[in-house]
Protein backbone atom coordinates (compact mmCIF):
# COMPACT_ATOMS: atom_id res chain seq x y z
CA UNK A 1 0.00 0.00 0.00
CA UNK A 2 2.87 2.35 0.85
CA UNK A 3 4.58 1.64 -2.48
CA UNK A 4 1.39 2.25 -4.44
CA UNK A 5 0.92 5.63 -2.75
CA UNK A 6 4.51 6.67 -3.23
CA UNK A 7 4.49 5.67 -6.88
CA UNK A 8 1.69 8.17 -7.50
CA UNK A 9 3.71 11.16 -6.26
CA UNK A 10 5.16 13.17 -9.14
CA UNK A 11 8.28 15.27 -9.16
CA UNK A 12 9.89 14.19 -5.88
CA UNK A 13 13.25 14.28 -7.57
CA UNK A 14 14.47 11.17 -5.75
CA UNK A 15 15.16 9.21 -8.91
CA UNK A 16 17.98 10.44 -11.15
CA UNK A 17 18.15 9.72 -14.87
CA UNK A 18 16.70 6.59 -16.39
CA UNK A 19 16.71 3.89 -13.73
CA UNK A 20 14.81 0.68 -13.21
CA UNK A 21 11.68 0.43 -11.09
CA UNK A 22 13.59 -1.59 -8.50
CA UNK A 23 16.30 1.07 -8.25
CA UNK A 24 13.63 3.75 -8.07
CA UNK A 25 11.89 2.10 -5.13
CA UNK A 26 15.22 1.49 -3.43
CA UNK A 27 15.98 5.21 -3.67
CA UNK A 28 12.59 6.02 -2.13
CA UNK A 29 13.07 3.49 0.68
CA UNK A 30 16.61 4.70 1.40
CA UNK A 31 15.56 8.35 1.55
CA UNK A 32 12.58 7.56 3.77
CA UNK A 33 14.95 5.88 6.21
CA UNK A 34 17.20 8.95 6.22
CA UNK A 35 14.22 11.27 6.65
CA UNK A 36 12.86 9.18 9.52
CA UNK A 37 16.23 9.18 11.30
CA UNK A 38 16.65 12.96 10.96
CA UNK A 39 13.08 13.60 12.10
CA UNK A 40 13.45 11.40 15.18
CA UNK A 41 16.85 12.80 16.18
CA UNK A 42 15.77 16.45 15.82
CA UNK A 43 12.64 15.84 17.88
CA UNK A 44 14.59 13.89 20.49
CA UNK A 45 17.87 15.81 20.70
CA UNK A 46 17.38 19.44 19.64
CA UNK A 47 18.28 21.91 22.41
CA UNK A 48 14.80 23.49 22.52
CA UNK A 49 11.41 21.80 22.69
CA UNK A 50 10.11 20.94 19.21
CA UNK A 51 6.63 20.59 17.77
CA UNK A 52 6.61 17.26 15.87
CA UNK A 53 3.55 18.18 13.79
CA UNK A 54 4.99 21.54 12.79
CA UNK A 55 8.34 19.99 11.87
CA UNK A 56 6.71 17.35 9.67
CA UNK A 57 4.41 19.88 8.01
CA UNK A 58 7.44 22.04 7.19
CA UNK A 59 9.15 18.99 5.72
CA UNK A 60 6.14 18.03 3.58
CA UNK A 61 5.54 21.58 2.37
CA UNK A 62 9.20 21.96 1.46
CA UNK A 63 9.11 18.72 -0.52
CA UNK A 64 5.94 19.69 -2.41
CA UNK A 65 7.33 23.12 -3.26
CA UNK A 66 9.66 21.32 -5.67
CA UNK A 67 6.58 20.18 -7.62
CA UNK A 68 3.94 22.71 -8.67
CA UNK A 69 1.58 25.03 -6.74
CA UNK A 70 -1.36 22.70 -7.38
CA UNK A 71 0.20 19.74 -5.52
CA UNK A 72 -0.71 20.21 -1.85
CA UNK A 73 -0.97 18.33 1.43
CA UNK A 74 -4.23 18.92 3.31
CA UNK A 75 -3.97 18.29 7.05
CA UNK A 76 -6.80 17.05 9.24
CA UNK A 77 -7.49 20.60 10.47
CA UNK A 78 -7.76 21.81 6.85
CA UNK A 79 -9.94 19.01 5.51
CA UNK A 80 -13.33 20.57 6.20
CA UNK A 81 -12.35 23.95 4.74
CA UNK A 82 -10.87 22.23 1.69
CA UNK A 83 -14.02 20.20 1.09
CA UNK A 84 -16.23 23.29 1.40
CA UNK A 85 -14.03 25.33 -0.96
CA UNK A 86 -13.91 22.56 -3.54
CA UNK A 87 -17.50 21.43 -3.27
CA UNK A 88 -19.64 21.79 -6.37
CA UNK A 89 -22.38 22.92 -4.01
CA UNK A 90 -22.02 25.83 -1.58
CA UNK A 91 -23.83 26.38 1.69
CA UNK A 92 -24.26 29.99 2.73
CA UNK A 93 -26.44 33.06 2.38
CA UNK A 94 -25.50 34.15 -1.17
CA UNK A 95 -23.28 37.21 -0.83
CA UNK A 96 -19.82 38.41 -1.75
CA UNK A 97 -18.06 40.76 0.65
CA UNK A 98 -14.75 42.49 1.25
CA UNK A 99 -13.04 43.91 4.32
CA UNK A 100 -13.13 47.72 4.30
CA UNK A 101 -11.78 49.71 7.25
CA UNK A 102 -11.63 46.48 9.31
CA UNK A 103 -15.33 45.79 8.65
CA UNK A 104 -16.95 43.27 6.24
CA UNK A 105 -18.99 45.09 3.58
CA UNK A 106 -21.42 43.38 1.18
CA UNK A 107 -20.13 43.87 -2.38
CA UNK A 108 -22.53 41.61 -4.32
CA UNK A 109 -25.79 39.76 -3.75
CA UNK A 110 -26.91 36.67 -5.61
CA UNK A 111 -30.49 37.14 -6.76
CA UNK A 112 -33.19 35.18 -4.91
CA UNK A 113 -30.79 33.62 -2.40
CA UNK A 114 -31.30 34.06 1.38
CA UNK A 115 -29.44 37.36 1.87
CA UNK A 116 -31.32 38.96 -1.03
CA UNK A 117 -34.66 37.68 0.26
CA UNK A 118 -33.83 38.96 3.76
CA UNK A 119 -33.46 42.48 2.39
CA UNK A 120 -29.68 42.86 2.65
CA UNK A 121 -28.20 45.35 0.19
CA UNK A 122 -24.85 45.96 -1.46
CA UNK A 123 -22.96 48.40 0.76
CA UNK A 124 -24.37 47.06 4.03
CA UNK A 125 -21.75 46.58 6.76
CA UNK A 126 -21.98 43.39 8.82
CA UNK A 127 -21.12 44.61 12.33
CA UNK A 128 -21.87 41.33 14.14
CA UNK A 129 -22.57 37.68 13.32
CA UNK A 130 -24.48 35.64 15.90
CA UNK A 131 -23.68 38.31 18.46
CA UNK A 132 -19.94 38.32 17.79
CA UNK A 133 -18.46 41.65 16.59
CA UNK A 134 -16.83 41.44 13.17
CA UNK A 135 -14.56 44.48 13.42
CA UNK A 136 -10.96 43.37 12.98
CA UNK A 137 -11.89 39.88 11.80
CA UNK A 138 -10.12 38.48 8.74
CA UNK A 139 -11.92 37.60 5.52
CA UNK A 140 -11.55 33.88 6.28
CA UNK A 141 -12.94 34.30 9.80
CA UNK A 142 -16.03 36.13 8.55
CA UNK A 143 -16.49 33.65 5.71
CA UNK A 144 -16.31 30.73 8.15
CA UNK A 145 -18.93 32.35 10.40
CA UNK A 146 -21.33 32.73 7.48
CA UNK A 147 -21.05 29.05 6.59
CA UNK A 148 -22.97 26.32 8.36
CA UNK A 149 -25.41 23.51 7.96
CA UNK A 150 -28.19 23.81 5.39
CA UNK A 151 -31.30 25.15 7.13
CA UNK A 152 -29.39 26.71 10.04
CA UNK A 153 -29.79 30.42 10.82
CA UNK A 154 -27.20 33.17 11.18
CA UNK A 155 -28.15 36.38 12.98
CA UNK A 156 -26.57 39.39 11.27
CA UNK A 157 -26.39 42.89 12.74
CA UNK A 158 -26.11 45.43 9.92
CA UNK A 159 -25.17 49.04 9.50
CA UNK A 160 -27.28 49.69 6.42
CA UNK A 161 -26.37 51.93 3.50
CA UNK A 162 -28.52 54.76 4.95
CA UNK A 163 -26.60 54.59 8.24
CA UNK A 164 -29.26 52.88 10.39
CA UNK A 165 -28.86 49.67 12.37
CA UNK A 166 -30.81 46.61 11.33
CA UNK A 167 -30.95 42.99 12.51
CA UNK A 168 -31.75 40.16 10.10
CA UNK A 169 -31.95 36.40 10.53
CA UNK A 170 -30.83 34.57 7.42
CA UNK A 171 -31.35 30.85 6.81
CA UNK A 172 -28.38 29.18 5.14
CA UNK A 173 -29.09 27.39 1.90
CA UNK A 174 -27.25 25.04 -0.43
CA UNK A 175 -26.69 26.54 -3.86
CA UNK A 176 -24.42 26.34 -6.87
CA UNK A 177 -22.58 29.26 -8.38
CA UNK A 178 -24.24 30.01 -11.70
CA UNK A 179 -22.40 28.93 -14.82
CA UNK A 180 -24.01 31.43 -17.21
CA UNK A 181 -24.71 34.73 -15.42
CA UNK A 182 -25.59 36.47 -18.69
CA UNK A 183 -26.76 35.59 -22.17
CA UNK A 184 -28.41 37.99 -24.57
CA UNK A 185 -28.31 39.83 -27.87
CA UNK A 186 -25.73 42.60 -28.27
CA UNK A 187 -27.21 43.54 -31.64
CA UNK A 188 -30.28 42.19 -33.48
CA UNK A 189 -28.03 39.58 -35.14
CA UNK A 190 -25.18 38.89 -32.66
CA UNK A 191 -25.66 37.09 -29.34
CA UNK A 192 -23.31 36.58 -26.40
CA UNK A 193 -23.07 33.86 -23.74
CA UNK A 194 -20.97 34.62 -20.67
CA UNK A 195 -19.64 31.38 -19.15
CA UNK A 196 -18.24 32.15 -15.69
CA UNK A 197 -17.25 28.70 -14.42
CA UNK A 198 -17.41 25.01 -15.37
CA UNK A 199 -19.65 23.78 -12.56
CA UNK A 200 -22.05 20.84 -13.02
CA UNK A 201 -24.41 21.45 -15.97
CA UNK A 202 -22.16 24.07 -17.59
CA UNK A 203 -22.52 22.33 -20.95
CA UNK A 204 -26.29 22.06 -20.52
CA UNK A 205 -26.53 25.73 -19.50
CA UNK A 206 -24.52 26.92 -22.51
CA UNK A 207 -26.60 24.73 -24.84
CA UNK A 208 -29.89 26.01 -23.43
CA UNK A 209 -28.73 29.62 -23.57
CA UNK A 210 -27.64 29.19 -27.19
CA UNK A 211 -30.88 27.47 -28.21
CA UNK A 212 -32.94 30.18 -26.49
CA UNK A 213 -31.06 32.94 -28.33
CA UNK A 214 -31.61 31.18 -31.67
CA UNK A 215 -35.29 30.54 -30.99
CA UNK A 216 -36.06 34.09 -29.86
CA UNK A 217 -33.88 35.70 -32.54
CA UNK A 218 -34.37 33.90 -35.88
CA UNK A 219 -32.05 36.38 -37.61
CA UNK A 220 -29.12 35.64 -35.31
CA UNK A 221 -26.03 35.04 -37.47
CA UNK A 222 -23.21 34.83 -34.93
CA UNK A 223 -22.49 34.11 -31.26
CA UNK A 224 -19.79 35.25 -28.84
CA UNK A 225 -18.69 32.86 -26.09
CA UNK A 226 -17.12 34.94 -23.32
CA UNK A 227 -14.54 32.94 -21.33
CA UNK A 228 -12.66 35.87 -19.86
CA UNK A 229 -11.61 35.36 -16.22
CA UNK A 230 -13.08 31.85 -16.27
CA UNK A 231 -10.58 29.84 -14.24
CA UNK A 232 -12.00 26.45 -15.25
CA UNK A 233 -13.76 23.67 -13.37
CA UNK A 234 -14.97 20.22 -14.34
CA UNK A 235 -13.29 18.54 -17.31
CA UNK A 236 -16.37 16.72 -18.53
CA UNK A 237 -18.26 20.02 -18.62
CA UNK A 238 -15.57 21.43 -20.92
CA UNK A 239 -16.25 18.45 -23.21
CA UNK A 240 -19.97 19.23 -23.19
CA UNK A 241 -19.41 22.93 -23.94
CA UNK A 242 -17.24 21.99 -26.94
CA UNK A 243 -20.01 19.64 -28.06
CA UNK A 244 -22.40 22.59 -28.43
CA UNK A 245 -20.33 23.70 -31.43
CA UNK A 246 -18.37 20.61 -32.53
CA UNK A 247 -19.70 17.36 -34.05
CA UNK A 248 -20.06 13.99 -32.34
CA UNK A 249 -17.09 11.73 -31.58
CA UNK A 250 -14.47 14.46 -32.04
CA UNK A 251 -11.41 14.42 -29.77
CA UNK A 252 -11.57 17.15 -27.14
CA UNK A 253 -8.60 16.39 -24.89
CA UNK A 254 -6.12 13.68 -23.94
CA UNK A 255 -4.64 13.47 -20.45
CA UNK A 256 -1.18 11.89 -20.29
CA UNK A 257 0.86 11.09 -17.22
CA UNK A 258 3.63 8.80 -15.97
CA UNK A 259 1.20 6.05 -15.07
CA UNK A 260 -1.23 4.27 -17.36
CA UNK A 261 -4.22 5.07 -15.12
CA UNK A 262 -3.59 8.79 -15.71
CA UNK A 263 -4.06 8.46 -19.48
CA UNK A 264 -7.57 9.18 -20.74
CA UNK A 265 -9.18 10.30 -23.99
CA UNK A 266 -12.29 12.50 -24.02
CA UNK A 267 -14.49 12.92 -27.12
CA UNK A 268 -17.71 14.78 -27.83
CA UNK A 269 -20.56 12.42 -26.90
CA UNK A 270 -23.42 13.73 -29.04
CA UNK A 271 -24.45 15.66 -32.11
CA UNK A 272 -23.49 19.34 -32.11
CA UNK A 273 -26.18 21.85 -31.23
CA UNK A 274 -24.92 23.97 -34.13
CA UNK A 275 -21.76 23.24 -36.15
CA UNK A 276 -22.21 26.06 -38.68
CA UNK A 277 -22.96 29.38 -37.01
CA UNK A 278 -19.86 31.63 -36.77
CA UNK A 279 -18.35 31.76 -33.26
CA UNK A 280 -15.95 34.17 -31.57
CA UNK A 281 -14.44 33.14 -28.22
CA UNK A 282 -13.21 35.93 -25.92
CA UNK A 283 -10.19 35.09 -23.73
CA UNK A 284 -7.70 36.81 -21.46
CA UNK A 285 -4.95 35.84 -19.02
CA UNK A 286 -7.62 34.77 -16.51
CA UNK A 287 -8.98 32.11 -18.89
CA UNK A 288 -7.50 28.87 -17.57
CA UNK A 289 -7.72 25.08 -17.60
CA UNK A 290 -11.18 24.06 -18.87
CA UNK A 291 -11.50 27.45 -20.59
CA UNK A 292 -8.29 26.70 -22.48
CA UNK A 293 -9.57 23.28 -23.50
CA UNK A 294 -12.71 24.86 -24.98
CA UNK A 295 -10.96 27.75 -26.72
CA UNK A 296 -8.18 25.42 -27.89
CA UNK A 297 -10.67 22.97 -29.41
CA UNK A 298 -12.58 25.74 -31.17
CA UNK A 299 -9.26 26.90 -32.62
CA UNK A 300 -7.91 23.43 -33.47
CA UNK A 301 -11.05 22.52 -35.40
CA UNK A 302 -11.17 25.96 -37.08
CA UNK A 303 -14.67 26.21 -35.66
CA UNK A 304 -14.34 29.84 -34.60
CA UNK A 305 -12.03 32.78 -33.98
CA UNK A 306 -10.27 33.34 -30.65
CA UNK A 307 -10.10 37.03 -29.75
CA UNK A 308 -8.44 38.85 -26.85
CA UNK A 309 -5.30 38.01 -24.88
CA UNK A 310 -3.25 34.84 -24.45
CA UNK A 311 -4.78 32.45 -21.93
CA UNK A 312 -3.19 31.51 -18.60
CA UNK A 313 -1.45 28.28 -19.62
CA UNK A 314 -2.62 25.71 -17.05
CA UNK A 315 -2.42 22.29 -18.66
CA UNK A 316 -2.15 20.13 -15.54
CA UNK A 317 -4.55 17.52 -14.13
CA UNK A 318 -4.92 16.97 -10.37
CA UNK A 319 -6.49 14.17 -8.38
CA UNK A 320 -6.91 13.80 -4.61
CA UNK A 321 -5.76 10.82 -2.55
CA UNK A 322 -7.04 10.04 0.93
CA UNK A 323 -4.22 9.44 3.40
CA UNK A 324 -4.13 8.17 6.97
CA UNK A 325 -5.34 10.19 9.98
CA UNK A 326 -8.00 11.99 7.93
CA UNK A 327 -5.48 13.82 5.74
CA UNK A 328 -5.33 14.19 1.98
CA UNK A 329 -2.91 14.77 -0.90
CA UNK A 330 -3.86 16.75 -4.00
CA UNK A 331 -1.33 15.78 -6.67
CA UNK A 332 -0.72 16.59 -10.32
CA UNK A 333 -0.80 13.34 -12.29
CA UNK A 334 -1.10 14.32 -15.95
CA UNK A 335 -1.07 17.07 -18.58
CA UNK A 336 -3.77 18.14 -21.04
CA UNK A 337 -3.26 17.74 -24.79
CA UNK A 338 -5.83 19.26 -27.13
CA UNK A 339 -6.78 17.94 -30.62
CA UNK A 340 -3.81 19.40 -32.54
CA UNK A 341 -1.54 17.53 -30.14
CA UNK A 342 -0.24 20.56 -28.29
CA UNK A 343 -0.01 20.97 -24.52
CA UNK A 344 -1.16 24.29 -23.11
CA UNK A 345 1.07 24.23 -19.99
CA UNK A 346 3.18 27.41 -19.75
CA UNK A 347 5.33 26.84 -16.64
CA UNK A 348 8.20 24.42 -16.12
CA UNK A 349 7.86 23.94 -12.38
CA UNK A 350 10.90 21.66 -12.17
CA UNK A 351 13.17 24.51 -13.33
CA UNK A 352 13.81 27.94 -11.83
CA UNK A 353 15.44 31.18 -12.90
CA UNK A 354 18.37 32.68 -10.99
CA UNK A 355 15.99 34.85 -8.95
CA UNK A 356 14.06 31.75 -7.87
CA UNK A 357 11.03 32.34 -10.10
CA UNK A 358 9.58 29.44 -12.08
CA UNK A 359 10.66 29.19 -15.70
CA UNK A 360 8.27 29.69 -18.57
CA UNK A 361 8.71 27.45 -21.58
CA UNK A 362 11.04 29.52 -23.81
CA UNK A 363 10.08 30.37 -27.37
CA UNK A 364 12.97 28.25 -28.61
CA UNK A 365 11.34 25.12 -27.19
CA UNK A 366 7.82 25.82 -28.45
CA UNK A 367 6.69 23.46 -31.18
CA UNK A 368 4.57 24.14 -34.21
CA UNK A 369 1.31 22.25 -34.70
CA UNK A 370 -1.50 22.46 -37.25
CA UNK A 371 -5.23 22.95 -36.94
CA UNK A 372 -7.67 20.74 -38.86
CA UNK A 373 -7.44 23.05 -41.90
CA UNK A 374 -3.67 23.50 -41.65
CA UNK A 375 -3.31 26.76 -39.74
CA UNK A 376 -0.15 27.09 -37.63
CA UNK A 377 -0.51 27.01 -33.84
CA UNK A 378 2.05 26.55 -31.06
CA UNK A 379 2.27 24.80 -27.71
CA UNK A 380 3.96 25.81 -24.48
CA UNK A 381 2.00 28.70 -23.09
CA UNK A 382 -1.76 28.77 -23.26
CA UNK A 383 -3.86 29.59 -26.31
CA UNK A 384 -2.69 32.44 -28.53
CA UNK A 385 -5.67 34.42 -29.89
CA UNK A 386 -6.26 34.64 -33.62
CA UNK A 387 -6.97 38.33 -33.08
CA UNK A 388 -4.76 39.74 -30.32
CA UNK A 389 -5.98 42.82 -28.45
CA UNK A 390 -3.55 44.21 -25.91
CA UNK A 391 -4.61 44.36 -22.27
CA UNK A 392 -5.38 47.99 -21.37
CA UNK A 393 -2.57 49.76 -19.53
CA UNK A 394 -3.10 50.30 -15.80
CA UNK A 395 -4.46 53.78 -15.18
CA UNK A 396 -3.12 54.97 -11.79
CA UNK A 397 -6.09 57.28 -11.22
CA UNK A 398 -8.63 54.51 -11.90
CA UNK A 399 -6.64 52.14 -9.70
CA UNK A 400 -6.64 54.68 -6.85
CA UNK A 401 -10.40 55.28 -7.14
CA UNK A 402 -11.06 51.54 -7.04
CA UNK A 403 -8.59 50.83 -4.23
CA UNK A 404 -10.27 53.51 -2.13
CA UNK A 405 -13.73 52.12 -3.08
CA UNK A 406 -14.88 55.54 -4.31
CA UNK A 407 -16.72 54.16 -7.35
CA UNK A 408 -18.33 51.50 -5.15
CA UNK A 409 -19.30 54.05 -2.48
CA UNK A 410 -20.71 56.48 -5.03
CA UNK A 411 -22.92 53.74 -6.48
CA UNK A 412 -24.18 53.11 -2.94
CA UNK A 413 -25.07 56.79 -2.57
CA UNK A 414 -26.74 56.77 -5.99
CA UNK A 415 -28.93 53.78 -5.04
CA UNK A 416 -30.07 55.61 -1.91
CA UNK A 417 -31.35 58.52 -3.98
CA UNK A 418 -32.93 56.58 -6.86
CA UNK A 419 -35.56 53.88 -6.39
CA UNK A 420 -35.15 52.57 -9.91
CA UNK A 421 -33.34 53.04 -13.20
CA UNK A 422 -34.14 52.02 -16.75
CA UNK A 423 -32.84 48.86 -18.39
CA UNK A 424 -29.13 48.23 -17.85
CA UNK A 425 -28.03 48.45 -21.48
CA UNK A 426 -29.72 51.84 -21.89
CA UNK A 427 -28.69 53.38 -18.56
CA UNK A 428 -26.55 56.52 -18.80
CA UNK A 429 -24.95 58.66 -16.11
CA UNK A 430 -26.01 62.29 -16.60
CA UNK A 431 -23.64 65.27 -16.63
CA UNK A 432 -25.02 66.27 -13.24
CA UNK A 433 -24.45 62.75 -11.90
CA UNK A 434 -20.80 62.90 -12.95
CA UNK A 435 -20.42 66.34 -11.44
CA UNK A 436 -21.81 64.88 -8.20
CA UNK A 437 -19.22 62.10 -8.38
CA UNK A 438 -16.38 64.59 -8.90
CA UNK A 439 -17.57 66.62 -5.91
CA UNK A 440 -17.84 63.42 -3.84
CA UNK A 441 -14.36 62.23 -4.88
CA UNK A 442 -12.75 65.57 -4.03
CA UNK A 443 -13.84 65.14 -0.41
CA UNK A 444 -11.86 61.87 -0.23
CA UNK A 445 -8.18 61.03 -0.11
CA UNK A 446 -7.22 59.06 -3.20
CA UNK A 447 -3.67 60.29 -3.71
CA UNK A 448 -1.83 58.39 -6.42
CA UNK A 449 1.44 58.48 -8.34
CA UNK A 450 1.73 58.58 -12.10
CA UNK A 451 4.72 57.19 -13.97
CA UNK A 452 5.84 60.79 -14.38
CA UNK A 453 5.75 61.26 -10.60
CA UNK A 454 7.87 58.17 -10.13
CA UNK A 455 10.41 59.32 -12.71
CA UNK A 456 10.61 62.72 -11.04
CA UNK A 457 11.25 61.05 -7.68
CA UNK A 458 14.07 59.04 -9.23
CA UNK A 459 15.49 62.19 -10.84
CA UNK A 460 15.53 63.98 -7.50
CA UNK A 461 17.13 61.00 -5.79
CA UNK A 462 19.82 60.65 -8.48
CA UNK A 463 20.62 64.37 -8.68
CA UNK A 464 20.78 64.60 -4.88
CA UNK A 465 23.19 61.64 -4.68
CA UNK A 466 25.37 63.14 -7.41
CA UNK A 467 25.24 66.67 -5.92
CA UNK A 468 23.41 68.16 -8.95
CA UNK A 469 20.02 68.79 -7.34
CA UNK A 470 20.63 72.46 -6.51
CA UNK A 471 21.38 73.10 -10.20
CA UNK A 472 18.03 71.67 -11.34
CA UNK A 473 15.90 72.42 -8.27
CA UNK A 474 13.97 75.30 -9.88
CA UNK A 475 13.12 73.28 -13.01
CA UNK A 476 12.28 70.20 -10.91
CA UNK A 477 9.82 72.09 -8.70
CA UNK A 478 8.28 73.81 -11.73
CA UNK A 479 7.63 70.45 -13.45
CA UNK A 480 6.22 68.98 -10.24
CA UNK A 481 3.79 71.91 -9.82
CA UNK A 482 2.60 71.56 -13.41
CA UNK A 483 2.04 67.83 -12.96
CA UNK A 484 0.07 68.39 -9.76
CA UNK A 485 -2.04 71.04 -11.49
CA UNK A 486 -2.72 68.66 -14.38
CA UNK A 487 -3.72 65.89 -11.96
CA UNK A 488 -6.42 68.21 -10.61
CA UNK A 489 -8.11 67.86 -14.01
CA UNK A 490 -7.58 64.09 -14.16
CA UNK A 491 -11.19 63.25 -13.26
CA UNK A 492 -12.36 65.18 -16.30
CA UNK A 493 -9.62 63.87 -18.60
CA UNK A 494 -10.55 60.27 -17.69
CA UNK A 495 -14.28 60.90 -17.61
CA UNK A 496 -15.26 58.33 -20.25
CA UNK A 497 -13.54 55.38 -18.54
CA UNK A 498 -14.65 56.40 -15.04
CA UNK A 499 -18.24 56.91 -16.20
CA UNK A 500 -18.34 53.40 -17.67
CA UNK A 501 -17.16 51.89 -14.37
CA UNK A 502 -19.71 53.87 -12.37
CA UNK A 503 -22.51 52.84 -14.72
CA UNK A 504 -21.52 49.17 -14.43
CA UNK A 505 -21.51 49.37 -10.63
CA UNK A 506 -24.87 51.14 -10.48
CA UNK A 507 -26.53 48.65 -12.83
CA UNK A 508 -25.29 45.85 -10.59
CA UNK A 509 -27.16 47.43 -7.66
CA UNK A 510 -30.48 47.14 -9.44
CA UNK A 511 -30.04 44.09 -11.68
CA UNK A 512 -27.36 42.03 -9.89
CA UNK A 513 -24.49 40.41 -11.80
CA UNK A 514 -26.62 40.06 -14.94
CA UNK A 515 -27.15 43.81 -15.08
CA UNK A 516 -23.51 44.62 -14.41
CA UNK A 517 -22.35 42.35 -17.23
CA UNK A 518 -25.04 43.58 -19.62
CA UNK A 519 -24.01 47.19 -19.06
CA UNK A 520 -20.27 46.50 -19.26
CA UNK A 521 -20.68 44.90 -22.69
CA UNK A 522 -21.98 48.15 -24.19
CA UNK A 523 -18.51 49.70 -23.71
CA UNK A 524 -16.42 46.55 -24.10
CA UNK A 525 -13.73 46.86 -26.81
CA UNK A 526 -13.41 43.08 -27.21
CA UNK A 527 -17.16 42.63 -27.61
CA UNK A 528 -17.29 45.50 -30.11
CA UNK A 529 -14.44 43.95 -32.11
CA UNK A 530 -16.14 40.52 -32.01
CA UNK A 531 -19.39 42.02 -33.32
CA UNK A 532 -17.50 43.55 -36.26
CA UNK A 533 -15.99 40.14 -37.09
CA UNK A 534 -19.30 38.31 -36.93
CA UNK A 535 -21.04 40.97 -39.00
CA UNK A 536 -18.66 40.11 -41.84
CA UNK A 537 -18.48 36.28 -41.83
CA UNK A 538 -17.33 36.08 -45.45
CA UNK A 539 -14.68 38.75 -44.93
CA UNK A 540 -12.11 38.97 -42.12
CA UNK A 541 -13.72 36.16 -40.12
CA UNK A 542 -13.32 33.69 -43.01
CA UNK A 543 -9.84 34.99 -43.83
CA UNK A 544 -8.64 34.39 -40.28
CA UNK A 545 -9.85 30.78 -40.34
CA UNK A 546 -8.22 30.04 -43.70
CA UNK A 547 -4.91 31.75 -42.97
CA UNK A 548 -2.12 29.15 -43.31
Amino acid sequence: MKKKWLYGILGLGLAVGSISAADHFFEISRNLDVLSAVYKDVNGSYVDETDPSKLMRTCIDGMLRTCDPFTNYISESQIETYRIQNSEKLVGIGIHFQIEDSMPVVTDLIKDLPADKAGMQIGDKMIALDGQPTKGKSYDEVSQALRGQTGSTVAIALKTIDGTNKDVSVVRQEFQETNVPFSGMLTPEIGLINLKIFNPNAGKDVKEAFEKLKKENPNMKGVILDLRNNGGGLLHEAVDVVNVFVDKNKLVVDTRGRNEESNHTYKTPGEATDNKMPVVVLTNSGSASASEIVSGCIQDYDRGVILGQKTYGKGLVQITKNLSYNTMLKVTTAKYYIPSGRCIQAMIYAEHNEDGSVKHIPDSLKKEFRTADGRKVWDGGGIDPDVAIAKPAVNPLIQALQNKNLIFDYATKYKQKHDKIGQSAAFRLTDQDYADFVAFAKTKDYNYKTESDKLLDKLKEATTDEKYYDAVKTQYEDIKKKLEADKQNALEKNRKEITALIENEICGRYYYLHGKIEKSLTNDPLAIRAIALLNNPEGEYKTLLSKK
